[in-house]
């Protein structure tokens, strides 16, 4: 036996002095992992510069058109972008010169409005695809395809992942998607070969279904003198899992009606689901906040994370990193696949060449869609990925393919449901065992209903 107690009270402890110390971790992971949920509009404050990065680009030049846009990515996205935006610039050099800031996530959307009401509205801008419904109710991003036809700058649409015909509104395109983002399980090689589950390519042996899952655990729990298993509680992952398992276990259509006023999810496989999520979180360690941490320090063997922790895992673990997409639970494959896109904020002061520069910039940003996906992503533009320099990576083999397999969209709503307390607090509960499947799902239907009123 394992000296569980000991092990687990010192986790704990380090946990909670890097939380006291208000640090981020070491996990440069895109903003979405652990967001907490927007504020509502009518509590929104204009937000201070001071929550904005100084712009990436460099210096533009006389008679460039200059293009303000504004993202929210740090670490490795941040890092990558940055780059690209010089390559871009550099290329298109005494013609067009994009200045990228980075905002403040806690803030981003209200900044977009308040931005917007006060005359200083970017360019263009990245959301997330399930605020996009949102912006577009709100009236605070404007079609793209009207764009194209006011500037004559021609953009592919036809040649994108399916999740731009569902960003559109009143059959307009609103959105362009950067990438297909999904949850993968990441694992140690070392520890997964300690304990007899490696191949004899030393990839990660998994059984099908939930029983396999947990088997997997229990014996890395046998072998090793670390857990086998832990997951996070916050951010988006809980709602990608969720989501995933109520497709997996027979769910069909969405989770929320087409107009995003009414939670339509059937109960009974939605019960199914969340007794899967339940052992899911159950088999592992409890209440963990610093996945990435735990996992790179090698304080555990295997870790359900999103793609944007994909490079800081691998950096930091080397050739002991293995990963694989989310394994099949239930009785046939889904899986979620979630995107950020390009917006064009709603900016009547933006003149004609300006909406073209920018529009070259994402005509630009598709052509080199593989190098944005080095960080874990799947290329939104279909192109891209059978590109060589997207096939050379070594990790994206492992899991690129279940981008097919996605379960529907469901950003209909006027909020995004991931990261929300109206999803994450019962799931929480239900991950700590507090309430049963049963009681979580009442509680998530009744506290949606509440907000979609």
């Amino acid at each position: 036996m394992k000296r569980y107690l000991a092990y687990f009270l010192a986790v704990c402890m380090t946990v909670s002095l890097a939380a006291c110390a208000g640090s981020d971790g070491g996990a440069p992971a895109d903003a979405s992992s652990a967001a907490p949920a927007e504020p509502a509009a009518s509590t929104a404050e204009a937000v201070s510069e001071e929550s904005a990065s100084e712009p990436i680009g460099g210096e533009a030049t006389e008679g460039e058109r200059v293009v303000e846009f504004w993202t929210l990515f740090g670490g490795a996205d941040g890092e990558q972008l940055g780059k690209m935006v010089t390559s871009f610039n550099e290329e298109f050099e005494g013609n067009v010169h994009v200045n990228a800031t980075t905002q403040d996530w806690d803030n981003y959307y209200t900044k977009i409005k308040t931005s917007i009401l006060g005359g200083q509205a970017p360019d263009l801008c990245i959301s997330h695809d399930e605020y996009v419904n949102g912006l577009v109710t709100e009236g605070i991003i404007q079609p793209i395809d009207d764009a194209c036809a006011e500037t004559g700058v021609s953009l592919d649409f036809g040649n994108y992942v399916e999740k731009i015909e569902q960003l559109k509104r009143d059959d307009k395109y609103y959105a362009i998607p950067l990438d297909c983002l999904q949850i993968l399980l990441s694992y140690n090689k070392t520890m997964i070969a300690d304990a007899g589950l490696a191949d004899e390519n030393g990839l990660l042996k998994l059984e099908e279904g939930i029983d396999g899952f947990l088997a997997a655990v229990t014996t890395l729990d046998g072998a090793l003198e670390v857990p086998g298993f832990a997951i996070g509680i916050s951010g988006s992952t809980p709602m990608y899992l969720f989501n995933s398992l109520y497709y997996q276990y027979g769910g069909e259509g969405k989770l929320v009606s087409e107009d995003g006023k009414e939670w339509i999810a059937d109960r009974d496989v939605a019960i199914n689901a969340l007794t899967a999520y339940q052992q899911i979180h159950q088999s592992g360690m409890q209440n963990v906040q610093n996945i990435a941490d735990l996992f790179t320090q090698e304080k555990v063997a295997m870790t359900i994370e999103g793609a944007w922790q994909m490079h800081y895992f691998h950096t930091n673990l080397g050739d002991k990193y293995g990963v694989v997409s989310l394994p099949k639970f239930g009785d046939t494959y889904k899986t979620a696949v979630y995107s950020h896109t390009f917006v064009l904020p709603t900016k009547p002061e933006r003149t004609t060449e300006i909406t073209g520069a920018a529009l070259e910039f994402v005509k630009w940003f598709a052509d080199n869609n593989a190098q944005w996906s080095e960080a874990g992503s799947v290329p939104a533009y279909i192109p891209q990925q059978s590109s060589e320099l997207f096939n050379s990576y070594p990790m994206h083999q492992y899991f690129k393919d279940a981008i097919n397999t996605p379960t529907p969209f469901n950003g209909t709503t006027a909020f995004a449901l991931k990261g929300s307390a109206e999803i994450n607090e019962p799931l929480g509960k239900l991950s700590r065992a507090e309430t049963t499947p049963e009681q979580c799902f009442d509680e998530m239907s009744d506290r949606l209903k509440a907000s979609f009123q």
